[in-house]
């Protein structure tokens, strides 16, 4: 009788740490990026949750016309507008304070709207569990 009681605590154990985790399903989200036709050289894509989804904002860099949100397991199921900051490097370097001290950087240009880079981006997406995290992204030119 002992070990049934045992048995069945144990399990109810399970269920309310498995229950009350309050990680939803993420899934990797990858894809190609281009701007105007063609790839896009650099930049960042975020994915910020929409309409009371409970996700997180997930930003991944471009590199090589390609991005990749695998931080954290990936981005969890919901709706999301995608932003699209599509950068290239000029070639010169620029003076920047961060706050701090100032550095040299690399200057960048935006290649794309910046309506793409920012909340009012067009572009939406529905993450689910069953679909193969493929979301690829084609933006115009300025």
């Amino acid at each position: 009788m002992i070990q049934t009681i045992e048995t069945v605590v144990f399990a109810l154990a399970c269920v309310v740490l498995i229950g009350c985790s309050g990680n939803p399903a993420v899934k990797v989200m990858h894809g190609s990026v281009t701007c105007g036709g063609e790839k896009a050289p650099g930049g960042k894509v975020t994915f910020v949750p929409i309409e009371g989804s409970p996700g997180r904002i997930c930003v991944a860099p471009i590199v090589g016309g390609q991005y990749r949100m695998d931080a954290g397991g990936g981005v969890p199921q919901g709706k999301y507008c995608v932003q699209v900051d599509v950068r290239k490097k000029t070639g010169r370097k620029i003076q920047q304070f961060n706050g701090v001290e100032k550095m040299t950087a690399d200057e960048e240009v935006r290649l794309g709207p910046e309506n793409y880079a920012n909340q009012h981006s067009p572009l939406v997406t529905k993450v689910q569990a069953d679909s193969d995290g493929r979301f690829n992204i084609a933006i115009p030119s300025k």
